[in-house]
């Protein structure tokens, strides 16, 4: 297995998890021994489709926040009201 991408956000990883698997990728996420990384792992015949469902989920992600995201690395620095939600 080769590693596709690391998430600090356990949540994040499971959420990219499921778009894998929902286009037939078998997964693994692996904590780092701090348990302060997920580590996203895939089987390297599937990394080119991976990588296309990595990409849209950022793009997805941009368009959800604009660039609020700039600088952000953690979705729990996001500023929101109870309104906004």
């Amino acid at each position: 297995m080769v590693q596709l991408t690391t998430f600090s956000n356990e949540m994040e990883a499971e959420l990219l998890g499921s778009q894998l698997k929902e286009a037939g990728i078998d997964f693994k996420i692996e904590k780092s021994p701090t348990g302060d990384e997920h580590n996203v792992m895939i089987f390297e015949d599937d990394l080119e489709e991976a990588q296309e469902i990595l990409e849209a989920k950022a793009l997805d992600d941009e368009d959800m926040f604009g660039s609020d995201l700039d600088g952000l690395e953690d979705l729990d620095d996001l500023d929101l009201d109870d309104d906004d939600l």
